[in-house]
């Protein structure tokens, strides 16, 4: 490849500080966690949906190097945007224009968008196990595409980390608000945030702004180019029609038959875009709660968009109900959790065995705690927890006791 290439991408060589244009000020959560893991050995892998801000990441890590002494031009950074034909050509150019040794110091090797470069994983393998000098930080927008590789070839050698849409304490952070806020304000943001999501780029746009950007740049982008050049699927229709009808009924029980017939579509065939879809972070499926997990894997499943903009991308309006599963959606993203339980009654969330219940209402009454409590009886759990709109307060019952919490409150928490 051509050195020049190299240079453009790797302008610190020159002026010794990334460019500022590159830099967000604000950091995220995760920024911390991987500066704790850049002097290890193992490979740092940093996925997630797309725009969610990898690729800042990965330049104020390099920044913080720089900060600290790191020789710059001992630090690489490539995007596999630009087409290779392999990770040699890159490094033997590199070693070429900085006449480098890698037996000798410290590197610092930076590569985006990993998933495009054709059999990546035996590559990295390759030059971590000959030169244990040099410290790889990937990136990549593909789930399944990356675990797969990494379980079977790079096992025991790569730390893996998720880089999420913005939580709301974070959203609160990039509008460079501080801590101390009044309620009143806080509720507002609140709801800012339910309708903005958790994309950076888009804070602070026009409503008609933000859902070109969410369709265009995000969706498009995954359904048109990733999954396509990445799986060789071409129904891009059918994917983007299954993306409008989640996001429009978020929560829905996942039957792919009735999915199939809707959309006049093979059944399999839909299974494998939802993997496709969840696997490009776009979609969160949350199992039926059972302690045998065997169990769990029969029942009927439950399916999310991973972020709010993906559904007010397509939902021009929203009524105060709607606004609720709209809250469900962000709480459960937010906790992290993977199951909610049905049984006579339903919980919507189970995250750590402690069952959460949304109620985004004005007034909470004594059966919108029944879920909670069934949940508590038959799992013997003396603890549930509660999201409103704006009551706080504990309930003492004798299943145990429930928190009452409003959901901005709970998500700034964010603790069971």
């Amino acid at each position: 490849m051509k050195k020049e290439k190299l240079e453009e991408f790797n302008n610190w060589w020159f002026a010794k500080n990334v460019p500022e244009e590159l830099l967000r000020s604000y950091k995220r959560s995760l920024f911390n966690q991987l500066t704790s893991n850049l002097n290890k050995r193992q490979i740092v892998s940093i996925t997630g949906l797309r725009r969610t801000g990898k690729t800042t990441l990965m330049f104020q890590l390099i920044q913080k190097l720089l900060d600290e002494s790191a020789e710059n031009s001992s630090v690489l950074y490539f995007s596999f945007d630009e087409y290779v034909e392999s990770l040699d050509e890159v490094l033997d150019t590199y070693r070429e224009v900085q006449k480098k040794d890698f037996r000798e110091n410290k590197f610092y090797i930076f590569l985006d968008e990993i998933q495009k470069l054709s059999g990546w994983e035996n590559q990295i393998k390759k030059y971590y196990d000959l030169y244990p000098k040099i410290k790889f930080i990937i990136s990549g927008s593909e789930s399944l595409f990356i675990a797969e590789k990494t379980k079977e070839t790079l096992a025991g050698r790569i730390y893996e980390l998720v880089l999420k849409p913005l939580s709301f304490s974070e959203f609160i952070g990039i509008k460079g608000l501080g801590s101390n806020i009044p309620t009143i304000k806080i509720k507002s943001l609140f709801l800012e945030y339910l309708e903005t999501g958790g994309f950076p780029e888009i804070i602070g746009k026009e409503k008609a702004e933000r859902k070109e950007y969410v369709k265009s740049v995000v969706l498009d982008k995954i359904i048109f180019k990733d999954i396509v050049s990445l799986f060789g699927i071409r129904d891009t229709e059918t994917l983007r029609q299954l993306i409008e009808i989640i996001s429009t009924n978020p929560g829905m029980y996942l039957d792919y038959s009735s999915l199939a017939q809707q959309l006049d579509k093979d059944r399999r065939s839909i299974k494998t875009y939802i993997v496709l879809l969840k696997e490009s972070f776009l979609l969160k499926i949350m199992c039926n709660y059972r302690k045998n997990s065997m169990s769990t894997l029969r029942k009927l499943k439950r399916i999310y968009p991973t972020d709010s903009s993906i559904i007010t991308a397509f939902k021009s309006v929203i009524d105060d109900q709607f606004l609720g599963r709209i809250v469900e959606c962000v709480i459960i993203n937010h906790t992290n959790s993977n199951y909610f339980w049905k049984n006579s009654h339903e919980v919507d969330i189970v995250a750590d065995g402690i069952p959460v219940e949304v109620k985004y209402q004005n007034k909470i009454v004594d059966k919108d705690l029944t879920g909670l409590r069934e949940f508590m009886r038959k799992f013997s759990v003396k603890k549930g927890v509660l999201i409103t709109k704006d009551e706080e307060r504990q309930e003492k019952l004798e299943e145990g006791e429930i928190s009452l919490l409003p959901a901005w409150k709970f998500c700034l928490e964010s603790k069971l």
